[in-house]
Order: structure tokens, then C-alpha cells, then sequence
């Protein structure tokens, strides 16, 4: 059944507005998954809070020209055949989860490239960009990074204070006998 004009637009508005609020939109190709993995897609990426949508290209051109992506831009490369959308405020989480997702599903769904941070990113930088640690993780390691010399710090005078405390002790037991 084919879609309303009123339909398209409609989708077209709210893609283009939350495809212009996402940190990142991940372009896939999702050819080859059959109904079940794409439910089980679409569940993990509902739970990680990222937004996931299939797409005609033609609407996708449309959205794009309404964000103002410059018509010369290598993304308009990227919509041959069935493209699959996803998006996020985070500018890794979609990019993670879809190449953990494709790791243990032949492969699939096939990234072929995105935005990041409003610059077009290629196959080969999206994958970088998905070896990144979470932010989460980042912030562990800044705050263990920032913890470590006044730990040692910390170490270093409870030593000082552990032989001082042994030498009275010492002097103290040397006066006793």
C-alpha cells in the first residue's frame, strides 16, 4: 500500500527534526536480515535510547536538503539501495551498537558510512569511531588518571608516618628494657 504525499511529509518533518538534534546518524544497509533480526535490532536500539528507522531514498535526499547538507556531500553517495537510519544524541552509542550487532549476525546490517557531529564520516572512520570507549569509561579513566598521584601522594605519607610511628615505637621499648 502506498504511502499518503500527507504520510511523507509528515515523516520527512519529524526526521528532519530528529535527525538535526542526533550527535550522530549512522547510514546501513540492512539487505539479507530477515523479520526476526530486525525486531531484535530494533528492541536493542529502542532500550539504548537510539532511534531507528528504515527509509526510501528519495525521502532521505528530501530530509537532507532540508537540513541544509550541501547536495556535493559524499552522504548522497551512501543511499543506493535500502537504507536503514540510526540516531542518536550520543555521537558513538549507534555506530557500537550496530557493529556488536552485525559481529554476531553475519555481518548485518552493512554500515555504509555517516554523520557525526554534523561532518561525514566514511565506512572505515565510523568503525574507528566505534572502537572508542563509552563515555562512561572515558570519565572512569579521566577521574582514575586524576585520583592516581594523590593516592600515591596518600601511600608516600602513611609510609613516612607507619616508620615514624615504628621508630617511636622502637625508642620507646629500647627506654622500657
Amino acid at each position: 500500500m502506498a504511502k499518503s504525499r500527507e504520510s511523507k511529509e509528515n515523516v520527512v518533518a519529524v526526521l528532519t527534526e530528529d535527525l538535526g538534534a542526533s550527535g550522530s546518524v549512522v547510514i546501513a544497509d540492512f539487505t539479507g536480515i530477515n523479520v526476526e533480526d530486525i525486531t531484535q535490532l530494533r528492541i536493542e536500539m529502542r532500550e539504548a535510547g537510539v532511534g531507528f528507522t528504515i527509509v526510501k531514498n528519495t525521502l532521505l535526499r528530501r530530509i537532507f536538503s532540508n537540513m541544509e547538507v550541501d547536495p556535493e556531500n559524499e552522504v548522497y553517495a551512501m543511499m543506493e539501495g535500502p537504507t536503514a537510519l540510526a540516531y542518536a544524541e550520543d555521537e558513538v552509542l549507534p555506530i557500537k551498537l550496530l557493529k556488536k550487532f552485525a559481529a554476531s549476525h553475519k555481518g548485518l546490517p552493512v554500515v555504509k558510512g555517516g554523520f557525526v557531529s554534523g561532518q561525514t564520516y566514511q565506512l572505515s572512520q565510523m568503525m574507528t569511531l566505534a572502537d572508542i570507549p563509552g563515555r562512561e569509561e572515558l570519565l572512569a579513566k579521566l577521574l582514575g588518571s586524576a585520583m592516581s598521584p594523590i593516592q600515591g601522594f596518600v601511600a608516600v605519607t602513611s609510609g613516612l608516618i607507619r616508620k615514624l610511628f615504628y621508630a617511636i615505637n622502637a625508642v620507646k621499648e629500647s627506654k622500657e628494657s
